[in-house]
């Protein structure tokens, strides 16, 4: 048990390794037009925001301060 544990431990660490370093890459400055186009830019749908501000105050503990000029701790 033991022994396959000292054996089995060493290949699953390089495992965990390689599989952390699969998702690295390198993406050349021509290509990254592509990625700035705005249809890959995360887009806010109505319903869902409307929802977060709804439940805002009470995950805040506060109300107020999604409007208007101002700002600070709302004490």
């Amino acid at each position: 048990m033991i022994r396959a544990l000292r054996i089995a431990l060493p290949i699953l660490a390089a495992a965990a390794t390689l599989a952390s370093l699969a998702g690295c890459a390198m993406v050349h400055q021509k290509d990254r037009e592509s990625l700035s186009d705005p249809i890959m830019q995360r887009q806010e749908d109505g319903l869902e925001s409307g929802l977060e501000s709804h439940d805002m105050p009470r995950r805040e503990g506060s109300t107020g301060g999604s409007s208007g000029s101002g700002g600070g701790c709302g004490c």
